[in-house]
């Protein structure tokens, strides 16, 4: 992935969450208190589909964190993304597995990881809310046909 950013202008102004130092930074610029950076899945080992700096709960140790990669679909664990001024945080993550046994502690690392220290969560499934990947293709397919009147596309090069 370097290979192909590397040819874009370094702006120091825009932040590429490349590192753990381009997150510590978006951490301390909105305020997030209790939170810290993870590399727990820094070889990519735990998740392919996330980065490899996560920002968690601070009070979760990554040998926790490790073990609540295995109740998620896809290992796509409770992640911060956002911090409102007044205190709530926003929290990315994938659905829950359902066939997993939860014994004690990690029904504890669970709660840590997704209350993140806060003293309530409210947790909102947008599966039933969002369109599959299927529908928005369908759609985007209509509405090209639409905006091209059943006519092909002339491509003109300069």
């Amino acid at each position: 992935m370097k290979q192909f950013l590397s040819n874009r202008q370094q702006d120091p102004h825009v932040n590429w969450f490349e590192g753990a130092a381009d997150w510590e930074r978006e951490l301390e610029r909105t305020g997030a208190r209790g939170w810290r950076v993870s590399a727990v899945n820094d070889r990519f080992e735990m998740a392919t589909s996330l980065p490899q700096f996560n920002v968690v709960p601070q009070r979760v140790l990554d040998t926790e964190l490790k073990k609540t990669f295995a109740h998620f679909s896809e290992g796509r664990i409770p992640r911060w993304c956002w911090h409102h001024p007044l205190g709530s945080d926003l929290l990315r993550m994938a659905s829950f597995q359902n066939n997993i046994y939860h014994e004690k502690d990690d029904v504890r690392n669970l709660e840590m990881v997704l209350f993140g220290g806060q003293q309530q969560c409210v947790v909102v499934d947008l599966a039933e809310e969002m369109p599959t990947p299927a529908d928005i293709q369908l759609a985007h397919s209509r509405l090209r046909v639409l905006c091209q009147g059943g006519r092909r596309p002339h491509w003109h090069s300069c």
